[in-house]
Protein backbone atom coordinates (compact mmCIF):
# COMPACT_ATOMS: atom_id res chain seq x y z
CA UNK A 1 0.00 0.00 0.00
CA UNK A 2 2.33 2.57 0.92
CA UNK A 3 4.26 1.96 -2.67
CA UNK A 4 1.26 2.48 -4.38
CA UNK A 5 1.34 5.92 -2.53
CA UNK A 6 4.65 6.64 -3.18
CA UNK A 7 3.95 6.15 -7.13
CA UNK A 8 0.75 8.01 -6.96
CA UNK A 9 2.85 11.14 -5.21
CA UNK A 10 5.57 10.30 -7.69
CA UNK A 11 3.81 11.05 -10.99
CA UNK A 12 1.71 13.81 -9.34
CA UNK A 13 5.00 15.37 -8.58
CA UNK A 14 6.38 14.73 -12.28
CA UNK A 15 2.87 16.43 -13.64
CA UNK A 16 3.88 19.52 -11.64
CA UNK A 17 7.52 19.35 -12.92
CA UNK A 18 6.56 19.21 -16.63
CA UNK A 19 4.19 21.70 -16.54
CA UNK A 20 6.82 24.08 -15.23
CA UNK A 21 9.92 22.99 -17.27
CA UNK A 22 8.12 23.00 -20.37
CA UNK A 23 5.53 25.60 -22.69
CA UNK A 24 2.46 23.77 -24.35
CA UNK A 25 2.78 25.72 -27.84
CA UNK A 26 -0.82 25.59 -29.52
CA UNK A 27 -0.30 24.11 -33.29
CA UNK A 28 -3.24 25.01 -35.63
CA UNK A 29 -4.25 22.93 -38.76
CA UNK A 30 -3.10 26.11 -40.83
CA UNK A 31 -1.15 25.86 -44.11
CA UNK A 32 0.60 29.08 -45.35
CA UNK A 33 2.21 29.40 -48.49
CA UNK A 34 0.38 28.47 -50.85
CA UNK A 35 -2.80 28.22 -49.29
CA UNK A 36 -5.58 30.82 -48.86
CA UNK A 37 -7.88 31.58 -45.88
CA UNK A 38 -7.99 33.33 -42.14
CA UNK A 39 -5.19 33.11 -39.48
CA UNK A 40 -6.66 31.23 -36.42
CA UNK A 41 -7.71 34.39 -34.77
CA UNK A 42 -10.86 32.01 -32.45
CA UNK A 43 -10.20 28.46 -33.69
CA UNK A 44 -9.03 25.73 -31.15
CA UNK A 45 -5.54 23.83 -31.31
CA UNK A 46 -5.57 20.46 -33.43
CA UNK A 47 -2.11 19.73 -31.32
CA UNK A 48 0.39 21.33 -28.98
CA UNK A 49 4.52 21.10 -28.88
CA UNK A 50 6.59 21.51 -25.83
CA UNK A 51 9.59 23.90 -25.53
CA UNK A 52 11.64 24.38 -23.04
CA UNK A 53 10.91 27.64 -20.39
CA UNK A 54 14.55 28.33 -20.43
CA UNK A 55 14.97 28.19 -24.01
CA UNK A 56 12.07 30.16 -25.15
CA UNK A 57 13.60 32.71 -22.65
CA UNK A 58 17.30 32.24 -24.39
CA UNK A 59 15.25 33.22 -27.26
CA UNK A 60 13.65 35.86 -26.17
CA UNK A 61 10.26 34.39 -26.82
CA UNK A 62 6.88 34.98 -25.00
CA UNK A 63 4.75 31.62 -25.29
CA UNK A 64 1.83 33.61 -25.48
CA UNK A 65 3.05 35.05 -28.62
CA UNK A 66 3.47 31.17 -30.50
CA UNK A 67 1.62 29.60 -32.34
CA UNK A 68 2.98 26.61 -34.58
CA UNK A 69 1.29 26.05 -38.35
CA UNK A 70 2.92 24.03 -41.22
CA UNK A 71 4.57 24.79 -44.51
CA UNK A 72 3.21 23.78 -47.98
CA UNK A 73 4.99 23.75 -51.35
CA UNK A 74 8.16 24.46 -52.26
CA UNK A 75 9.15 27.76 -52.03
CA UNK A 76 10.92 28.81 -49.36
CA UNK A 77 13.00 25.38 -49.94
CA UNK A 78 15.79 24.45 -48.87
CA UNK A 79 14.74 26.00 -45.62
CA UNK A 80 11.74 25.17 -44.91
CA UNK A 81 9.99 22.11 -47.12
CA UNK A 82 6.63 21.38 -47.26
CA UNK A 83 4.80 19.58 -44.15
CA UNK A 84 7.78 21.76 -42.11
CA UNK A 85 6.26 23.03 -38.69
CA UNK A 86 6.72 26.70 -38.22
CA UNK A 87 6.34 28.29 -34.75
CA UNK A 88 5.53 32.15 -35.65
CA UNK A 89 5.95 35.04 -32.93
CA UNK A 90 2.99 36.90 -33.65
CA UNK A 91 4.46 39.90 -31.50
CA UNK A 92 7.11 40.64 -33.92
CA UNK A 93 5.67 42.42 -36.97
CA UNK A 94 8.05 44.96 -37.26
CA UNK A 95 9.73 43.74 -40.87
CA UNK A 96 13.62 43.11 -40.98
CA UNK A 97 15.62 42.56 -43.52
CA UNK A 98 16.52 38.60 -44.26
CA UNK A 99 13.75 37.39 -41.81
CA UNK A 100 11.17 35.11 -42.70
CA UNK A 101 7.68 35.43 -41.85
CA UNK A 102 4.11 34.46 -42.55
CA UNK A 103 2.16 37.48 -44.19
CA UNK A 104 -1.44 37.36 -45.26
CA UNK A 105 -1.99 39.42 -48.57
CA UNK A 106 -4.85 38.88 -50.62
CA UNK A 107 -6.45 36.78 -48.50
CA UNK A 108 -3.52 34.07 -49.01
CA UNK A 109 -1.22 33.26 -46.18
CA UNK A 110 2.05 33.11 -47.62
CA UNK A 111 5.72 32.18 -45.93
CA UNK A 112 8.05 34.47 -47.42
CA UNK A 113 12.05 36.16 -46.58
CA UNK A 114 11.72 39.77 -46.66
CA UNK A 115 14.05 43.00 -48.14
CA UNK A 116 12.84 46.55 -47.06
CA UNK A 117 13.14 49.15 -49.84
CA UNK A 118 13.86 52.93 -49.54
CA UNK A 119 10.34 53.95 -51.89
CA UNK A 120 7.98 52.19 -49.13
CA UNK A 121 7.51 48.94 -50.43
CA UNK A 122 8.97 45.34 -49.72
CA UNK A 123 10.30 42.67 -51.89
CA UNK A 124 8.54 38.85 -50.88
CA UNK A 125 11.43 36.34 -51.74
CA UNK A 126 11.24 32.96 -51.92
CA UNK A 127 14.42 31.01 -51.09
CA UNK A 128 13.67 28.62 -54.01
CA UNK A 129 15.21 30.66 -57.30
CA UNK A 130 12.52 28.76 -59.13
CA UNK A 131 9.86 31.65 -58.09
CA UNK A 132 10.90 35.81 -58.76
CA UNK A 133 10.66 37.89 -55.59
CA UNK A 134 7.35 39.78 -55.54
CA UNK A 135 6.96 43.16 -54.85
CA UNK A 136 4.46 44.45 -52.08
CA UNK A 137 3.72 48.37 -51.92
CA UNK A 138 3.12 48.75 -47.62
CA UNK A 139 0.80 52.00 -48.20
CA UNK A 140 -1.29 50.50 -50.36
CA UNK A 141 -1.25 46.87 -51.25
CA UNK A 142 -3.31 44.11 -49.14
CA UNK A 143 -0.70 43.38 -46.86
CA UNK A 144 -0.60 42.50 -42.78
CA UNK A 145 2.39 40.99 -41.18
CA UNK A 146 1.08 37.92 -38.92
CA UNK A 147 4.70 37.13 -37.27
CA UNK A 148 8.11 35.85 -37.67
CA UNK A 149 9.20 32.47 -38.15
CA UNK A 150 11.21 32.07 -35.33
CA UNK A 151 11.74 28.22 -35.60
CA UNK A 152 11.33 25.51 -37.98
CA UNK A 153 10.49 21.91 -37.15
CA UNK A 154 12.27 19.37 -40.31
CA UNK A 155 11.88 15.63 -40.30
CA UNK A 156 14.92 13.77 -41.33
Amino acid sequence: MERTHATNVDRQDQGSSIESEFALIPGYSVQVSAGSGAFPDHEQPSRRLAFRHKWLRYRGLNEKDLVLVFAKGDSMEPTIEDNNTLMIDTSQRELNDGAIYVIRSNDHLIVKRVQRLLNQAVLLISDNRAYQPIQVNLDTDDLQVIGRVVWIGKDV
